[in-house]
C-alpha cells in the first residue's frame, strides 16, 4: 500500500482558490529536515526544473507550512497502468532529479533515520527481527561501492508523481537528500511498482551485478524502514491504514527474502 496514498496523512491538507494549504504534524516534523527542505526548494525554485512541482511560499515556525499552486483533474501515476514506456519516463526522470547540482544540502544517513523510527516506538516489530542482523550489514556496507550521493527525492510513491502540461512531474521533496544514486530506484520499486514488474524495471536500469546487489538490499532496507515509520505513525495517530503499510512491509520484505 502507498504510504502517501490518503491525502493527509503527514500532514494537515487544504486547498482554496487553487492553492494547496500544507501544515505539518509535529511528530512528522521531529524526524524530517525542514530546514533543508527549505534549501531544497531555494534552490529549485531558482533552477525551475521541468520535472518537478514545489511550494512557491514556505516557512518553518513551530510548524513547517507551505503553499504549492493546485491543479484539478491530473492524473497520478497510480491511476494509470505503468507499462515499459512509462517506466522508461521515469527512469529518465529520476536521473535528470540525481543530475541536478544542489549547494549544502544533507545528505542522508540510513542508520539515525532507521534508529529514529526504532527507538521512538513502544516496542519491535517482532517478524522483523529476523532481519535485523542483514539490516546492519546493509548498513555498514551502504557506501562499499565507492559512489558519491546525488541529489535524491528518496519517497518515490506512486501520487508523488503527477501528469501536468502532457508530461510526468514530481512533487513532495520532504523527504529529499543527497543519498545513494540506486535508493531512488529501489524507493519506485518498492513502493509503486507491482511485484511482476520489478524485473521488467530492473532489466532497464541495465544495472551490473554487483549494482542488483545494491539495489536489493536497499530494497530490502527500505521496506524494514517504512515498516518501522508506519508503526511510529500508527502510535502517533491510531490511524488503522498505518496498521496496513506497516503489514505491507512485513509480507513484502518475507516475499524477497533471500
Amino acid at each position: 500500500m502507498n504510504k502517501n496514498k490518503i491525502l493527509g496523512l503527514t500532514n494537515k491538507i487544504n486547498v482554496k482558490n487553487n492553492i494547496l494549504y500544507k501544515e505539518s504534524h509535529i511528530f512528522c516534523d521531529d524526524y524530517l529536515n525542514r530546514n533543508n527542505e527549505i534549501a531544497i526548494y531555494d534552490q529549485l525554485n531558482k533552477i525551475k526544473n521541468k520535472y518537478v512541482i514545489i511550494p512557491f511560499a514556505y516557512q518553518k515556525e513551530t510548524l513547517f507550512t507551505s503553499q504549492t499552486h493546485f491543479f484539478k483533474n491530473v492524473k497520478t501515476l497510480s491511476q494509470v497502468n505503468i507499462c515499459t514506456n512509462k517506466m522508461l519516463t521515469i527512469i529518465n526522470i529520476i536521473k535528470n532529479i540525481h543530475n541536478l547540482k544542489l549547494e549544502n544540502i544533507a545528505v542522508f544517513k540510513p542508520l539515525d533515520f532507521l534508529m529514529f523510527f526504532k527507538s521512538n516506538v513502544q516496542k519491535e516489530i517482532q517478524q522483523l527481527k529476523v532481519f535485523d542482523s542483514r539490516i546492519i550489514k546493509i548498513l555498514n556496507n551502504y557506501w562499499d561501492d565507492g559512489s558519491y550521493p546525488v541529489f535524491s527525492h528518496n519517497d518515490l510513491v506512486l501520487n508523488n508523481f503527477i501528469n501536468f502540461k502532457k508530461g510526468w512531474k514530481v512533487i513532495d521533496f520532504e523527504y529529499a537528500s543527497y543519498n545513494h544514486y540506486l535508493f531512488d530506484y529501489a524507493s519506485f520499486i518498492s513502493e509503486s511498482l507491482p511485484v511482476k514488474k520489478h524485473d521488467k524495471f530492473i532489466e532497464l536500469l541495465n544495472l551490473t551485478e554487483k549494482e542488483k546487489k545494491k539495489l536489493n538490499d536497499l530494497i530490502l532496507f527500505q521496506n524494514y524502514l517504512w515498516g518501522y515509520w508506519a508503526l511510529y505513525m500508527f502510535e502517533k495517530t491510531n490511524n488503522s491504514i498505518f496498521v496496513n503499510i506497516m503489514n505491507d512491509k512485513i509480507n513484502a520484505l518475507f516475499r524477497t527474502r533471500s
